[in-house]
């Protein structure tokens, strides 16, 4: 599949004492994969920080604190994946790794989609901790970009994902299908939106995106 690249201009919820207030933001598609030791450095230690707070405070453990973006580097510069970044005041606030081939889609017969591998908030961005997240709107930019995507390389705005069971609220609220559990990936349930879903839901957001 041939992928654009480009950056894109969007709005976050920025979270701060004086209240709640859109900031700008941009998301880079075929970001740099040499930024991710940067970045892994400074997220692993938030990471960290979240899920000791989570740990002592009951309210949640951290799913994937044992994530390493720099796993990833060899496969994005080898182009089986493609790096989107999410920026916002000189700090990168997401991360997404899109499988640069498409799968087969399960909803749709004889189409594919637009698979996205990983995806991940920055650690201070995180809504189930004791400390209010830095920004809003983290998940719902990438998922939207992820549509963009496919709608662009002739997919009609199909996605599929695995997702963590700590996520799965979030894709539900998205409007996407929950298809149940993968036996050949780890037992994590699988999402998929049609076409027709995607399309819809990207049109009818609000707020930062």
């Amino acid at each position: 599949m041939t992928l654009p690249t480009s950056y894109r201009p969007v709005k976050l919820v920025a979270v701060d004492l004086s209240g709640r207030g859109l900031v700008e933001a941009f998301v880079f598609r075929d970001y740099p994969a040499n930024r991710l030791s940067v970045i892994e450095r400074d997220w692993a230690l938030a990471r960290e920080r979240a899920y000791q707070e989570g740990l002592g405070s009951g309210l949640y453990l951290l799913e994937h604190s044992h994530w390493d973006w720099r796993r990833k580097e060899k496969s994005i510069e080898d182009g089986r994946h493609m790096l989107l970044a999410l920026e916002c005041r000189d700090e990168t606030q997401g991360l997404m790794a899109i499988q640069r081939s498409p799968r087969h889609s399960v909803l749709s017969s004889g189409a594919a989609v637009v698979y996205v591998d990983y995806v991940e908030a920055a650690p201070w961005n995180l809504k189930a901790s004791s400390v209010a997240p830095r920004y809003l709107g983290v998940g719902t930019i990438l998922l939207a970009e992820a549509v963009r995507l496919s709608i662009e390389t002739g997919h009609e705005g199909r996605v599929g994902l695995h997702s963590l069971p700590q996520a799965e609220g979030f894709y539900r609220r998205c409007g996407m299908n929950r298809l149940g559990p993968d036996s050949a990936y780890y037992d994590l349930t699988y999402f998929e939106y049609t076409g027709q879903q995607a399309v819809s839901w990207l049109a009818g957001l609000e707020g930062p995106v």
